[in-house]
């Protein structure tokens, strides 16, 4: 089961939700990151509960770290800010020093939400962490051999390897190691900060679009813009394998292990698809979506109607209505409920505006039967 929220006519560029999923920060192609509550009911309302507003341009990511209930958000003004709640329910942002002369295009806590990293147009990753000494976040850049802007990050169970893609077509896997850190993984030696443990390019082209280690940290999927989806697996040999499926639908932008074999994919083709590796292969499984009737009823309402003039610049509803749940490419997809090791509620945002929450009971249940040919 599905269900859309269309939370505004603009394109929602980012998301994550509280630890107990009854509050959302969300970018909405705007500067600000809009705090709304969640409601109870499917058919309740999200309502904005707060604004936060100190960044200049577009925010292009936000994260927000469960246990510590800390935000950080990153933006085209190059900058990124962590917001902490006061004891008067007002959210204090602090500056970080990153030091960037290009947009903060991605930004991700790490598992023990001690440091965070930022992908950016300046060629760099940059290791973020607390300096207790001068109340500050300062951050350290990871630079060589990236060699275009960095698209997409994810951070090992460790908390110690950070993986990222960028637009120069490699994905890698770089240690942000510290004294107090695991010095060794199936990955490799982790010291010193900055070491680079994998890399990889088919050479056919195609940006990074989106990351993901698996719940073990053994794997890591990757999604590119020529259409293809990779698995590298570190569990098998002492030089991780890597897994190539090229697919018949448009590009994914975001990607993320929901199982220990399971991962979904969503972009362009407006609809997230479950994949399964074993074996050292990749299968496509099914749409997430397969019963895509109408969730508003099969009616073309009055509302719908000029819902539709604002936000498709069309007013023939039906005609113009895709057969899937989202109207516009996907933009990020995260675990709602679960973890990448048994995930049973996923939420993605994309581009028609609409927040759909996606509930997996229900879809193993349609996929029971299904089999793999």
């Amino acid at each position: 089961m599905a269900i859309s929220h269309t939370l505004g006519t603009d394109s929602l560029v980012s998301h994550a939700f509280n630890r107990d999923g009854t509050e959302l920060a969300l970018s909405v192609n705007t500067s600000d990151v809009y705090l709304l509550s969640v409601p109870e009911s499917p058919s309740g309302r999200f309502q904005v509960i707060d604004v936060l507003r100190e960044h200049s341009a577009l925010v292009t990511s936000i994260d927000w770290a469960p246990q510590t209930n800390r935000i950080v958000s990153c933006s085209a003004d190059r900058n990124a800010y962590v917001w902490n709640k006061q004891s008067d329910n007002k959210w204090k942002p602090t500056l970080v020093l990153l030091m960037i002369d290009r947009a903060a295009v991605c930004v991700k806590w790490s598992p023990l939400e001690d440091r965070f990293a930022v992908g950016s147009g300046s060629k760099l990753l940059a290791v973020c962490w607390f300096d207790e000494e001068s109340d500050w976040w300062i951050g350290k850049k990871i630079k060589k051999p990236i060699r275009s802007t960095v698209t997409c990050i994810d951070w090992h169970p460790n908390n110690v390897l950070l993986a990222c893609g960028s637009s120069d077509f490699h994905t890698r896997i770089f240690s942000t190691f510290t004294s107090s850190d695991s010095s060794e993984s199936v990955w490799g030696k982790h010291s010193p900060l900055g070491a680079m443990l994998f890399d990889h390019s088919d050479g056919e082209g195609g940006w990074v679009l989106s990351v993901s280690f698996s719940a073990d940290g053994n794997k890591l999927a990757w999604t590119k813009h020529n259409s293809t989806i990779f698995v590298a697996d570190a569990s098998i040999s002492a030089t991780p394998t890597v897994t190539r499926l090229r697919t018949d639908f448009l590009p994914f932008v975001s990607c993320i292990w929901i199982g220990p074999s399971t991962f979904v994919a969503g972009g362009y083709d407006c609809c997230p698809m479950l994949f399964r590796y074993n074996d050292q292969s990749i299968t496509f499984v099914h749409q997430l979506d397969t019963k895509s009737e109408s969730r508003y009823g099969g009616k073309v309402t009055a509302m719908k109607k000029f819902q539709d003039i604002d936000r498709m610049a069309t007013a023939d509803n039906t005609s113009s209505r895709l057969p899937t749940i989202h109207q516009n490419c996907i933009n990020e997809i995260r675990i709602l409920k679960g973890d990448r090791s048994m995930a049973t509620e996923l939420s993605s945002v994309g581009r028609d505006g609409n927040l759909v929450l996606w509930n997996f009971p229900t879809l193993y249940e349609q996929i029971a039967d299904l089999k793999i040919v």
